[in-house]
């Protein structure tokens, strides 16, 4: 539904003609009452990562938050996802970070394969802050973690200094390239 039918509805049901603004915030207030909130999304997040731990067996998940509680980290490596790049995939992963536009803003984190069919395979995503040196730290010991020590590791990414920084200090062992 948008505001402009809600006008629509107003005038048609009750014959009144009420501005744009007012359908508007009528719609935000009328989805605040159905949906949670961001903020209560995020409170979430133990739980989702406990779910998919319980039901996709070999899936990491790991939630860091600050002394106060406040948010900070989240990473996500399906169990399916390992288990098909350890078997199946040439040991080439690209990593990279796009920062979000949304609300809370941040960085999600992406790192990938590529399949027989030379279709992108997500191995694990995270979401942090911003594209730092510490947050990209993070996520690649996270990745280490989830797919283990992997001979011959090629690692690609573009040319940001925290990531390269990041696979120097995570994976010495790694060849990478930009």
């Amino acid at each position: 539904m948008r505001p402009k039918d809600i006008i629509a509805d107003m005038k048609t049901m009750y014959g009144i003609q009420i501005m744009y603004s007012k359908a508007y915030q009528a719609l935000h207030y009328a989805l605040s009452l159905t949906y949670e909130t961001h903020g209560e999304t995020f409170q979430l997040l133990p739980s989702f990562g406990y779910v998919l731990e319980q039901q996709n067996p070999g899936t990491i998940t790991d939630l860091q938050c600050a002394d106060d509680g406040k948010f900070l980290y989240f990473f996500m490596s399906l169990g399916a996802s390992v288990r098909g790049f350890r078997r199946c995939m040439r040991p080439i992963i690209a990593v990279d970070g796009t920062h979000l536009k949304g609300r809370f803003g941040g960085t999600m984190f992406v790192a990938t394969g590529q399949d027989g069919n030379e279709q992108v395979y997500p191995i694990a995503f995270g979401y942090g802050d911003s594209e730092n040196n510490l947050s990209w730290e993070w996520f690649l010991d996270c990745l280490k973690g989830a797919l283990g020590h992997i001979d011959d590791l090629v690692l690609i990414s573009d040319r940001h200094a925290s990531i390269e920084a990041g696979i120097s200090k995570v994976f010495p062992y790694a060849t990478h390239t930009i």
